[in-house]
């Protein structure tokens, strides 16, 4: 029997300083723990839980986008030089197969693909031209001026930096941006040589005035906070991404366990350790599944969690989240939201558990397809 850690009992402790109490935190995090972004009315709420359990409708969480333009070589060097992106191995088609698709009228099909990051399953932006047979452009003053596709959106790491490429290449800003997007995020618009609205959102240390001080911030309150400009600061001062604090907590797992998706994926893509424990055994991926975090669980997962890593008590990711919800966990979030501040709400974790369970048991049905054949 796997026996679970009762924190009411130890309450008082957490009163003698900061540092005991951050310390603690992981702890306790490990042993009763716990992307795509989805806004639901109660009623697809409702749905979301009951369709949880079910097989999804899709084989991938992701999609790619495909886009006609005019100059393909002019937009394959605009989406690398301006945006960032990477080409990646396309592919084309010939006239008879992309007519008997019921995608062109005999014209073939060269498809030239770039993705944000070059990993497996990535989504990709897919750029094609018909010099041969050249489409109607369309009215693009406004995103609302042609019904259909309007903009592409993406979410990057350092605004400063895509200003800087954008001006580079002499490539407009639209509107008054970067403009403020809440927190640390700015958000600027341009558009492509064709007049697609390519809309990116992220952190800005130029901008931010007064914001930039908190690069001085302790590095792991950056990660509790979220903050990608102080983590990113610390990074270039020589922090040690992997250091643990006291010898226990670490920044990834911090970041995870308060829910920041961006400052998660920022730590990942810097080389943090998907798989660290605490001095209890947690991991990152078990206080995001106890508490739900569907999109810190996922971007966990892509990076490589393990969801079969036990703690000291012998409990899994898996095991975070299996339980039923019941009024005992509904009080361990409402503890954690009193004493550390987690910020989220017992209902968003009572809908973000399932969806979690289904998410660990899916990943660990793909890399072992035996595992649902096995007595339970």
């Amino acid at each position: 029997m796997k026996l679970r850690y009762n924190p009411f009992s130890t309450m008082e402790c957490y009163m003698f300083s900061r540092r005991i109490f951050i310390s603690w935190v992981i702890v306790f995090s490990s042993m009763i723990m716990v992307t795509a972004t989805a806004t639901a009315t109660a009623t697809a709420t409702a749905t979301a839980q009951e369709g949880a359990a079910k097989k999804s409708v899709f084989s991938k969480s992701t999609f790619d986008l495909g886009i006609v333009v005019s100059d393909l070589d002019k937009a394959a060097k605009f989406y690398v030089e301006v945006v960032g992106m990477t080409e990646v191995k396309g592919f084309a088609a010939p006239a008879n197969v992309a007519k008997a698709f019921g995608l062109t009228d005999n014209q073939p099909v060269v498809v030239r693909r770039f993705v944000m990051d070059d990993v497996k399953d990535a989504p990709s932006l897919k750029l094609m031209a018909f010099p041969d047979a050249p489409g109607v452009k369309p009215d693009q003053r406004f995103i609302h001026s042609t019904l259909g596709f309007s903009y592409l959106t993406l979410f990057v790491n350092d605004m400063d930096a895509v200003v800087e490429r954008a001006k580079k290449a002499e490539v407009k800003l639209l509107g008054q941006t970067p403009a403020k997007a809440g927190g640390n995020n700015y958000l600027t618009v341009y558009q492509d040589p064709d007049g697609n609205f390519i809309e990116l959102i992220g952190p800005s240390a130029r901008n931010a005035g007064p914001i930039q001080n908190d690069a001085k911030i302790d590095f792991f309150e950056s990660a509790r906070r979220g903050n990608v400009v102080s983590l990113r600061q610390h990074l270039k001062d020589g922090q040690d991404i992997d250091a643990k604090q006291d010898g226990n907590v670490h920044a990834l797992g911090l970041a995870a366990l308060f829910g920041h998706v961006e400052a998660v994926e920022f730590l990942i893509q810097n080389g943090a350790k998907v798989n660290q424990q605490t001095k209890d055994g947690g991991t990152a991926l078990h206080g995001a599944s106890f508490l739900g975090r569907i999109q810190v669980v996922e971007a966990l997962l892509n990076a490589g969690a393990d969801v079969n890593v036990s703690n000291n008590s012998g409990i899994t990711p898996l095991d975070e989240c299996m339980e039923p919800w019941s009024g005992e966990i509904s009080k361990k979030v409402d503890f954690l939201n009193q004493v550390i501040k987690v910020g989220v709400k017992a209902e968003d974790v009572e809908i973000g558990r399932p969806m979690v369970l289904a998410m660990l048991k899916e990943h660990v049905a793909k890399s072992d397809p035996d595992e649902e054949s096995r007595p339970k």
